[in-house]
């Protein structure tokens, strides 16, 4: 996702001008002191709350979604005079943070070289650490010299003191061997940037995880209890039913299958106090082994 600048100036960094709890987060911004032969070719902009629409184009709700507070936006020259582009996003806390992180990471590898997760390609790096996440990228090519974005991101984050923990239900579901890669969403767009149901928040998602470990999406949807998570898959099913996008649908143990508008298997199940979802990417993948797996460790782990 790429960052798109108005021209309205939204806050300056200007002493009082932005006061909120916690780290002052200008102060993750790296002076050009730290950075011989770097310049900084406009000043640092905050923007906070409903004006992050003003910086991202079309992409600001799924981050109020996991609980966005403020984003301050840099734009650096590197001594090949790269240009060179920093956001560091706020959350409200380290899992949101995290979660941010991986949907929008969930293609790039990950590693732990920035942070307490990173995503490092060609264009750019970004990371997450406690509650912040950072992006840094190069918006232009037209100097021969690779931009240095690896000392500056080196640089923001050990600017972060703290390094935050993981969401609980991530903590809590590494017995489902859901490989490294986990992705925590926390609403009906992030399920949608993962695999898309419906505009409607048919699942009533408040906290899940997805991965795709092998041949399969695997998507565990967290409940407060089991009358809750029985309620909310009939009322899937129907909605399912009623959608064009889906075919074939049919009762299944404790729950229903389909297939989605391209031919991938659907098997939804009701475990406990959640809702499991697997979608194959492979019409000789079989579903019913994966979920009877995920069942046992289900009933097995803490509630």
């Amino acid at each position: 996702m790429r960052l798109v600048f108005t021209g309205w100036l939204i806050v300056m960094l200007l002493p009082g001008a932005l006061k909120m709890p916690g780290q002052e987060i200008n102060k993750l911004l790296p002076s050009t002191a730290e950075l011989p032969g770097w310049k900084m070719t406009s000043e640092p902009q905050v923007y906070a709350g409903d004006h992050l629409y003003d910086l991202i184009d079309g992409g600001a709700d799924i981050y109020n979604e996991y609980g966005f507070e403020r984003v301050i936006s840099a734009h650096y020259s590197d001594p090949s005079l790269n240009n060179i582009q920093v956001e560091i996003y706020e959350m409200i806390d380290s899992p949101s943070a995290y979660g941010i992180f991986s949907i929008t990471q969930q293609a790039a590898e990950w590693s732990e070289q920035y942070g307490n997760l990173s995503a490092v390609t060609n264009d750019y790096i970004s990371f997450w650490k406690s509650r912040y996440y950072v992006n840094l990228s190069w918006s232009s090519r037209q100097h021969l010299d690779e931009p240095l974005l690896t000392g500056l991101a080196a640089l923001i984050a050990q600017k972060i003191p703290e390094a935050g923990g993981y969401p609980d239900l991530v903590q809590n579901f590494q017995v489902l061997d859901f490989g490294k890669k986990i992705v925590f969403l926390k609403g009906n767009l992030a399920l949608s940037n993962f695999y898309y149901f419906d505009y409607k928040d048919i699942f009533k998602l408040q906290e899940a995880l997805a991965c795709s470990p092998g041949g399969h999406h695997r998507i565990v949807i967290k409940y407060a209890d089991q009358a809750k998570a029985l309620e909310i898959l009939a009322g899937a099913k129907q909605s399912v039913l009623n959608n064009k996008r889906f075919s074939d649908v049919a009762m299944a143990f404790q729950g229903f299958s389909c297939s989605d508008i391209k031919g991938n298997n659907i098997l939804a199940r009701q475990i406990e106090n959640y809702i499991v979802i697997l979608v194959a990417l492979d019409n000789n993948f079989s579903l019913i082994p994966i979920m009877d797996d995920i069942t046992l460790k289900l009933e097995k782990s803490p509630k």
